[in-house]
Order: C-alpha cells, then structure tokens, then sequence
C-alpha cells in the first residue's frame, strides 16, 4: 500500500511539474531574428534589425498604428499652431522609466537634444528646430515652416525617450537600454541572445509574456527548424523556402505582410565608373529581376524599377527602364565608352536572401562584361563600411513611414553618412524633398513628390529589385500578432491561447 501511495505521489508530482513546466512556457517567449545588432541605442544606427529591439524598451511621443498613421504614444494628444510652426504635446502623467522614475517634458527634451547631435539619424531631427518644456507635462516642438514629416519622426526610434538623468550622467544606453517600454533590458548575452524581462508597471498594462529571449540565428533554414523544433516561437525574415513547411505544420502559422520595404542593388556613385550614368543604366538594364524575386524570394515579391517604393503617394515609375534588356544595356556602355571588364563592383550581403540576390546580378552582368565579386559580412561591419562609403555595391533595403521619410532618408544630401549610401547630391533634388515636406495639403504634396521621384529614376543612383513581402512565423499558440507594412511590431500586444 505504501510503496502504492508512493507512486501515485511520484506521479501527481511528475504531472505537477508537467503543468508548471508548461505554465512557465508560456510565460517566455523566444524571437529568432536574422542578425545580431550592432548596438542597443536609440540613435546609433537607423537599422530595422535594432529598431525592433528599441520598440521593445522605449516609447516616443508618437508611434505608428496598423495602417502606417502616427498616433500619440508618449503623448496623451497635440495641437498644431495656425501657421504651423508650433507643435504642443501633452504627456501621459506618471509613466514611469525602468529605474522606476516619472517621465516628464524635461525628459523629451533633453532625449530630442541630444538625438540632434547623432549623425545616423539626423534625417529623423532636422524636422524641429527648438524643444521646450513649457509644464512638467507639456512640450512645444518649434519647426522651421509647416513639415508634414514631424509626426512620422517623432514615431522613429531616434526620438525615443531616455531619462534626463541618465543622460547628463553618461549612462551608457548601448550596454544597458532605459525606457518607459513594455520590456526592460536584463542581459545581452553577445553572439547569442539577448535577454528581456516585463515591465509590469508598462503604461499600457503588462506584457501576457514576462520573459522575452532575443535569439540571433543567421541561417534561414536553421530558424524554421528551431521552430519545428519548439526551440522559439516566433521568427522574423523566414526565408521563402521554408514556407512550404510552415504552413504545412497546423501547429505553426505564417505571417505574411505586404510591405512597402525596397530592396535594391546600391551602386556608390562616387566611385570610378559608376559615376556615369550610362554605367548605372546598363547594371539595370542587365539584372534579370523576375529571376531575383525567384531565386532570392522564392517568388513572394514584387519586381520593382522605380526608385522610391510603390504604395505610397507620389509614387512613380515615370523616367526609369522597365525592362530586362541585354542588349540597351550594351548599347548604355557603348555610349559610355570603356571597357566593362574594368569596371570594378564588389557585391556586399549580409545575410543568405542578399547573397542568392547578388548571384544571380553576377551571372546576369557577365554577360555584358562586367567581373562582379560578391563579399559577405555580418551586420554591424556591413552597416558600417556602407555608411561610410566604403564600397562599390551592396544588397540593401530601406523601410520609412512616408514618401518624404524615404526620399529624405535616401536621396537627399545630408543624408550622406548614413541612409544615401549611393551618396546622390543633387541640390534639385534637395530643394524638391523640402518642399514636398512643407506642403500643407496632400494634393500639392503629390504633384511635388511626382516631380521629384521621376528626376531620380532618370539618375539611376541605385538598382531597385523587388518590393517583398515580409514573411514571419510563429506557433500556433501566439495570438494577437500584427505586423505593419514597415515591419514593425508591438509584443505587449501578444498573448497565449488558453
């Protein structure tokens, strides 16, 4: 009878363990995203891979909903002056940052400040020109004329904002990120994962999730198996061959998201032959980009021609090539001039979707002469040797809330050193971007945006390939998962089925 008793004890115990076991599963979440980030902060890169991350732990006054519109976030509302020029916010009272103290206006102030002295996000701080805090609950945003962009800006993540303190003491926000967002920082565990915690006093209401495990795992095939596995449950970037088998399983689940993300083949065109325009016009010419969307996408994209992505207002193909033709990309280096076997284009990806891509362009410009090599580097060294400009070519993509954002981001000049690797410069092309930025209705911001986009196409600064989907997964069991166009996310939004 005892030894009985014993094992129906042992039993009930190894089942209560089971439940616990299972409790505390959905108490964690785990992420598998594609790349490491190179840095926690708010302000040291304009990259999707860390802008996820700073959405996690931070908030901005506004922040953008489903249908790419900027809402208040931070901000409880806002009023806009009679000549535009005067924008005032009221705050959210007693949000508190993770070091458990209140946000106030004193805080955005002094987080907007110090975000205008960052170069790789000065495209999101030129839209104010002065920050005030006229209450302890109130900001006043001067701007230098009307600027339809503010709002979208103030959504990005280089207009988060930190605690004042923290700021003037030197916190450093790279190792150990300070917010006011549903999750708080816990370790950076480098090469592998990172580790996050729920903010339970989150103004919002805490996160269903009170663990977040941010694993980095390259390898597209080795993230759909992980979550075959059961080793995460959620995956961002799944790469389009493993699609299939996802939702083939009816305990996982596909995410698919049109996005407004363009990818293209960046040409630095201050380097050798690739400042002629002729030789940019031929590369296009060249790339088979149905083939690209096929091997790269495994089809889940839309070719593309135009430079600014389609979706928004103002976009246009007007003034680009919108074919696959070998021989007008000869008769373009005919009236170049020289030879093609010179021309030198090394190919920098960072992840596999990039190098399928650039094998392809490979392929397709030997057939018209040109040697392309392909390089492959992580994240942060491909971030920085782009940036820089240290480069002929490379595989990117861009993501912006806005028509303005996007061409202001990649084509205006001082956005060199940062977002216009291409390194365009072109004073028409400046002047028109501002003035698409300050019209006051949508019409007249179409019509210019129209002007600015065909000028652009007929400069050819880079290759667009294909506008693609955004492809996620999860399991099954994680509910409330939307996604924008843009990528973006909102985890505090994620429960667990019953």
């Amino acid at each position: 009878m005892k030894k009985l008793l014993g094992l129906l004890l042992a039993v009930t115990m190894l089942f209560g363990m089971a439940s616990l076991a299972a409790a505390e599963a959905k108490d964690t979440l785990v992420v598998a995203a594609p790349d490491e980030s190179a840095n926690l902060s708010t302000t040291g890169h304009d990259a999707l891979q860390t802008a996820y991350l700073n959405v996690l732990s931070y908030n901005g006054l506004m922040k953008l909903d489903y249908s790419m519109n900027p809402v208040p976030d931070l901000a409880e509302s806002y009023e806009v002056s009679e000549d535009g020029c005067t924008w005032t916010f009221k705050l959210r009272e007693g949000v508190k940052f993770h070091d458990g103290t209140e946000c106030t206006a004193e805080d955005v102030v002094a987080s907007m400040i110090a975000a205008q002295s960052e170069p790789n996000v000065a495209n999101f701080t030129k839209d104010y020109t002065k920050v005030e805090a006229t209450d302890k609950y109130v900001v006043t945003i001067t701007t230098d004329g009307y600027n339809s962009n503010l709002l979208y800006s103030l959504a990005n993540h280089a207009n988060f904002v930190l605690p004042k303190a923290l700021l003037e003491s030197g916190h450093d926000f790279n190792a150990e990120p300070v917010g006011t967002g549903a999750y708080k920082f816990v370790k950076w565990n480098h090469g592998d994962s990172i580790e996050f915690v729920a903010n339970e006093d989150y103004y919002g209401g805490a996160p269903a999730f009170k663990n977040l495990i941010w694993r980095f795992i390259p390898e597209g095939t080795t993230r759909s198996l992980e979550l075959e596995g059961g080793g995460v449950d959620f995956v961002i970037d799944v790469d389009a061959a493993n699609m299939a088998g996802i939702e083939a399983n009816d305990a996982l689940k596909m995410i698919v998201v049109d996005s407004i993300s363009l990818q293209f083949l960046n040409l630095n065109d201050t380097k050798g032959a690739l400042q002629d325009i002729n030789v940019r016009k031929a590369i296009n010419c060249a790339i088979n980009k149905q083939a690209v969307v096929q091997i790269a996408e495994n089809g889940h994209a839309m070719v593309a021609y135009a430079q600014a992505p389609i979706g928004f207002s103002g976009a246009t193909d007007e003034g680009c090539d919108t074919e696959y033709n070998v021989d007008k990309a000869k008769e373009y280096l005919a009236a170049w001039g020289g030879d093609p076997a010179t021309i030198e284009l090394s190919i920098i990806c960072s992840n596999d979707a990039k190098v399928r891509a650039a094998q392809v362009i490979q392929s397709n410009l030997a057939d018209i002469g040109i040697n392309a090599q392909i390089e492959r580097m992580d994240l942060a060294t491909y971030l920085d040797v782009t940036a820089a400009g240290d480069h002929t070519a490379f595989i990117g993509g861009y993501t912006a809330s806005s028509m303005v954002q996007y061409l202001m981001m990649n084509f205006h000049s001082s956005a060199i050193g940062a977002a216009n690797k291409s390194r365009l410069n072109m004073p028409e092309v400046d002047a028109l971007i501002e003035k698409a930025a300050a019209a006051r209705t949508t019409e007249e911001m179409t019509e210019i945006l129209l002007q600015v986009n065909t000028l652009i196409n007929e400069q050819a600064p880079q290759v667009s390939l294909y506008q693609n989907q955004k492809l996620y997964a999860s399991k099954a069991g994680v509910e409330n998962v939307n996604v924008l166009p843009n990528g973006y996310f909102y985890v505090s939004e994620w429960t667990w089925a019953e």
